[in-house]
């Protein structure tokens, strides 16, 4: 048996959970070569070891004391639970960036009512600054500095416009459908804000927001993220 094989190797779900990572990053980072494996009887492993150097040089947060999650736990940063709890709005009023936002915080009943009007500002300001309206009629509202909602997980509503509005988008389209962020942590947003920006990158996630498709969209998105 050779040196590799001796040494203790661990499987894909274990490094996620110990760096905290979605399963989906980790096989994305696979993809792209950044993480250091091993491919043993066309098995991908892991040298324990030598993932929890690599995570440091890189700054990343370690789990010393991993817990094993089996397929039947839940990711603690999946997007299908953060939009399922935060709900999917149809039909939402507004010919205007200020007053579509404005209309779709008034159909969430988790934030508090006396934060919604600073929560509005903030959105604005983002706007302002530059354009949330990613292409392909798609926008990911949210505001520059997390703010501090008393939310002890993330949610994450899906919209979509009656009509189609101008979000000065980088293609220059409108958007017919879009995500607001609201989360826990700095940790939390920027894992959403990554896990949405990759699933956004699927064709069939696209043609299925272009088609205002709300009943297949969180099957597509869960699809993805297992």
């Amino acid at each position: 048996m050779n040196k590799i094989k001796q040494k203790k190797l661990i499987e894909p779900a274990e490094i996620s959970a110990l760096l905290s990572l979605p399963e989906a990053t980790l096989n994305r980072w696979i993809k792209q070569g950044k993480i250091p494996y091993k491919v043993i009887d066309k098995k991908i492993l892991f040298d324990k070891s030598e993932v929890i150097n690599w995570a440091k040089t890189h700054d990343l947060e370690i789990k010393e004391k991993i817990q094993f999650r089996t397929d039947k736990e839940i990711n603690p940063f999946s997007l299908n639970a953060a939009i399922s709890r935060a709900g999917i709005y149809k039909q939402l009023e507004g010919s205007s960036i200020e007053d579509i936002l404005e209309n779709a915080l008034g159909k969430l009943n988790f934030l508090q009512a006396d934060k919604k009007d600073r929560i509005l500002t903030e959105l604005l300001n983002r706007e302002a600054l530059a354009s949330t309206g990613i292409g392909n009629g798609v926008a990911l509202p949210h505001t520059r500095n997390r703010m501090d909602l008393g939310l002890e997980q993330a949610y994450i509503p899906l919209f979509f416009p009656d009509e189609p509005i101008d979000f000065k988008a980088v293609d220059g389209k409108p958007v017919s459908s879009f995500f607001m962020l609201f989360t826990s942590s700095v940790k939390e947003h920027l894992k959403m804000l990554s896990g949405l920006s990759y699933v956004l990158q699927n064709d069939n996630i696209q043609n299925i927001l272009q088609n205002r498709d709300s009943e297949n969209i969180l099957t597509a998105i869960s699809a993805l993220e297992k």
